[in-house]
């Protein structure tokens, strides 16, 4: 990183307290609809990593194939690291506002596909009105009213997500459809689709019980489930991968359907596991206790090595197929797994005087392609970011 990037990394390397975390799909749901809130709120807050982290876990994968409980794998030794001083990077970014097709104060890109052409976003007042917009090679389509809270598009431009009943949905070349909420669960939390059609997610019912549920575009009326019960699903590669948890430890199935624990870093007790893409996945593990509360720090796992690291970085909002990781801190930072960094710019029309709070959320499979948006003049903005 640059000495400025050092010295805002730096700067933010503080604490946070923030509600230890448990498998709760209720809790789930409404704190999807609280993160979207903020989102279009313009309240940009950042999970922030103790003052003095500068370790980072390498462990293996733990556990058998197929569906025995979890097993927490064995702790290695951790090596003491420090925030990156590598270079900048040499690509060449710009920033510019994605077309609005619909009217509202509130307007945010949220997801990209793996191949950066196609947008996913919502556009509303901020109060659980917004409508989905897909954007394809710039051009804005408005889905049907009946699609709410999108969550993932794939690259071939299909888009899934949760209502706010907890009924999931599939939209494919103009025809929305909806998931089927599997017998004995109240509803669903649906998170991602791959290339392939594979959409994942988590069936919900009473008394807290939850199970990982995979659906597919082509029979959206079938599902399959992942895990056993108290198991969560939330992404997938492209390969057919699944990250989710088993028990709140983090968890992957491969494309045959056997799963395997992931590595908690450091001697975590528990871990989200928050999306993957190629293969890397990203969540969060509890850290210190605070008066009662815990910080939560970003960790980012191997799917190949099985190692997890824990991040010397404030969040970790996306990350690339590539191993690319976006940090959001108000003005994004693009982190490749060699350290070397980029900032991304603001809009050039803008001068410096009136530069808004920026916000980036999905990145493409090459690190290329960046969506967020822009808060400025007490207004939320879709942003895209294209480098080269």
């Amino acid at each position: 990183m640059t000495t400025v990037d050092d010295e805002r990394i730096a700067a933010l390397l503080r604490s946070a307290p923030v509600p230890e975390p448990r498998v709760d799909l209720d809790r789930a749901i409404r704190d999807g609809r609280r993160r979207r809130q903020r989102r279009r709120a313009g309240a940009f807050a950042t999970v922030t990593v103790l003052a003095g982290l500068g370790a980072v876990g390498a462990v293996q994968f733990g556990g058998v194939a197929g569906e025995p409980a979890p097993v927490p794998p064995a702790l290695a030794v951790s090596p003491t690291v420090s925030v990156s001083t590598a270079p900048a990077r040499s690509l060449t970014c710009a920033a510019s506002v994605l077309p609005r097709p619909t009217r509202g104060p509130v307007a945010v890109a949220t997801g990209v596909d793996p191949t950066g052409r196609h947008i996913v976003g919502d556009i509303g007042t901020g109060n659980e009105d917004g409508r989905v917009v897909l954007w394809t090679d710039g051009r804005a389509e408005v889905l049907p009213a009946a699609a709410e809270h999108a969550g993932e598009v794939n690259a071939d431009g299909y888009v899934v997500g949760t209502n706010g009943d907890g009924t999931g949905w599939v939209y494919r070349g103009g025809t929305l459809s909806f998931l089927t909420t599997p017998p004995g669960y109240d509803a669903v939390l649906v998170h991602a689709v791959n290339g392939r059609g594979d959409i994942v997610g988590t069936a919900r019912g009473a008394n807290d019980s939850h199970r990982a549920v995979l659906w597919s575009v082509n029979r959206p009326k079938q599902y399959r489930f992942l895990g056993r019960p108290g198991s969560t699903a939330t992404g997938i590669t492209e390969n057919g991968t699944v990250v989710g948890t088993m028990d709140d430890v983090p968890y992957r199935w491969t494309p045959q359907g056997a799963g395997a624990a992931l590595a908690l870093p450091d001697g975590s007790p528990h871990a989200s596991v928050d999306s993957a893409h190629g293969n890397w996945a990203i969540g969060m593990v509890p850290g210190a206790k605070q008066g009662g509360s815990v910080q939560m720090l970003p960790v980012r796992w191997n799917l190949t090595t099985g190692a997890a690291s824990l991040l010397p970085y404030p969040s970790a909002s996306g990350i690339a197929g590539n191993g690319d990781l976006l940090v959001d801190d108000g003005a994004p930072v693009i982190v490749a797994a060699d350290g070397t960094s980029l900032r991304l710019p603001g809009r050039p029309e803008v001068s410096s005087t009136e530069a808004g709070t920026y916000s980036a959320v999905g990145i493409s499979d090459d690190g290329r392609t960046v969506v967020g948006s822009v808060y400025e003049n007490e207004e939320h903005r879709p942003l895209v970011w294209r480098c080269a």
